[in-house]
């Protein structure tokens, strides 16, 4: 059973492109995305890690932009891959096989084009940004529960 998730966050490295025996690109790089739970201790962020592997042209495009802290989001199948340390505590790491991707924000590196230049070689101008009022005072009335 698999999933599809979009994940919004920030890539933890720059992309490992490879190559298979067959000639297909694989790209693989950790993102991170972050959230916040309200617990007793008062409001804290939480980051989570996700393995993204792309492949095909899609892995070669990704390994051409993406650099480590590029804020971009993902499109994916989700899985998870469960494994024992040496001191035999379970762990498991999610993966993500890339389907799609979008560059979000303005935190891109020096001289980096805007998502849809890069995917289909075109020019396009950028999102305008909110400029309207932000109310930081409400808070949420029930502290988020992490489900997993």
């Amino acid at each position: 059973m698999s999933a599809n998730i979009s994940i919004l966050g920030n890539a933890g490295r720059d992309v490992n492109l490879r190559y298979s025996e067959k000639g297909t690109a694989v790209a693989s790089f950790p993102i991170a995305s972050n959230s916040f739970k309200n617990g007793l201790e008062g409001r804290t962020e939480i980051t989570h890690w996700f393995n993204v592997t792309a492949f095909g042209k899609t892995a070669e495009t990704i390994a051409e932009h993406v650099k480590k802290g590029t804020y971009l989001l993902v499109h994916g199948r989700l899985s998870f891959n469960p494994w024992t340390t040496n001191e035999g505590d379970p762990r498991s790491g999610a993966e993500v096989a890339l389907f799609s991707f979008e560059f979000v924000g303005g935190n891109r590196p020096e001289g980096q084009e805007s998502n849809a230049s890069v995917a289909a070689g075109t020019e396009q101008s950028s999102a305008p940004e909110y400029t309207g009022p932000v109310n930081t005072e409400t808070q949420p009335t029930e502290p988020f529960v992490d489900q997993f």
